[in-house]
């Protein structure tokens, strides 16, 4: 699994490339854990390049998950393909993160929750 990095006008794009599962947790700490240094509210994660999501893979986030809502950030979701898309549902991982199905949703909720309103 690769982690890249770009800003944008509404936050840190973070693009995930490979399989999100049991065998990244350690990629994952050390990638996503540089990233939450960097000062953005909203971390746009693009999910276009991941292959495969377990449910290990989703415990392997939570950590992250709950720093980034102890620093009152916010992750964003998108480009989530269908059978990721339903296992971040039934999992109830959704719960815990924004999911939207593209960036310019990503970006829109963001500029519109900075402006005080949201309206897809």
């Amino acid at each position: 699994m690769e982690i890249y990095t770009q800003l944008t006008s509404a936050g840190l794009l973070v693009s995930i490339k490979g399989a999100l599962d049991g065998l990244s947790e350690d990629r994952v700490k050390r990638q996503l854990t540089s990233v939450l240094q960097m000062d953005r509210k909203y971390l746009l994660l693009d999910f276009s390049g991941v292959t495969e999501v377990t449910p290990a893979g989703l415990r392997n986030l939570l950590p992250y998950v709950q720093q980034v809502q102890q620093l009152k950030k916010e992750l964003i979701l998108f480009n989530l393909e269908g059978n990721i898309h339903g296992l971040i549902n039934s999992s109830g991982f959704d719960s815990l993160v924004k999911v939207v199905d593209s960036l310019d949703t990503a970006i829109k909720y963001a500029k519109g929750r900075d402006s005080g309103g949201y309206n897809k």
